[in-house]
């Protein structure tokens, strides 16, 4: 697979897809460097959590002179409680396993971010903090993040483009809006579509046009523009 088509920079991609419908095998197409950080369970490299996060930028050596201020900065941004930094990974909770191996990578200061499979850690609010994280790399720092994962409703409201892939294969890329206008496609794979695109669907059938949004709080000020 050319993973070079899919890949639209400064752009946060969401890659979705029933289970088991080669969502990994996609991932496996991006080399693994320093410019690609590849964050998924695959990337614990030390049982100590703080050997975990220098792991990578001690393997690459980078900017290892700022290593200690970059690696405070990162915690912070993080919210990584700085008690647990001498425990073994495998005796913090989930959550914190993830946010610790996201800072693994972010301290390489990676081109492109690839979050595989990882959301399902954080409780909501945390997921949203995750997310919004990336926005802010993406916005401040001119990354591309591709997020893995098979709840679109997750992600939707955070992404620009996305990715469907179905048996190994991608099935539709685009921009958001337009990938989830493929109802016919979706419904007859039986792929998910995000709940916000149905309700729009149901909106409009009922001869009420309103713009594509991504968020509850964007549809509630559309719909009161249309009805006021």
């Amino acid at each position: 697979m050319q993973i070079e088509k899919y890949y639209n920079k400064n752009k946060i991609i969401g890659v979705t897809g029933n289970s088991g419908a080669g969502k990994s095998t996609f991932i496996n197409n991006f080399e693994k460097n320093r410019n690609i950080g590849i964050i998924n369970i695959d990337v614990i490299k030390k049982n100590i959590v703080e050997d975990q996060i220098e792991y990578y930028v001690r393997k690459y050596k980078y900017r290892l002179d700022e290593l200690d201020d970059r690696k405070e900065e990162i915690i912070k941004m993080l919210d990584i409680d700085k008690s647990i930094l001498n425990k073994s990974v495998y005796d913090i909770s989930e959550s914190e396993l993830s946010k610790v191996l996201i800072a693994s990578i972010l301290l390489c200061n990676p081109e492109t971010i690839v979050f595989d499979e990882m959301l399902d850690a954080f409780d909501s609010n945390n997921k949203t903090k995750i997310l919004k994280l990336f926005i802010k790399l993406k916005k401040f720092f001119k990354k591309t993040i591709f997020v893995v994962t098979s709840n679109i409703d997750d992600i939707y409201e955070f992404i620009d483009e996305a990715i469907i892939v179905d048996n190994g294969d991608v099935l539709l890329y685009g921009n958001k809006f337009d990938v989830f206008l493929n109802y016919d496609i979706l419904e007859k794979k039986n792929i998910r579509i995000p709940n916000i695109v149905t309700f729009i669907r149901k909106i409009r059938s009922n001869n009420i046009n309103i713009d594509n949004v991504d968020s509850i709080n964007e549809l509630i000020k559309t719909l009161y523009r249309e009805i006021r």
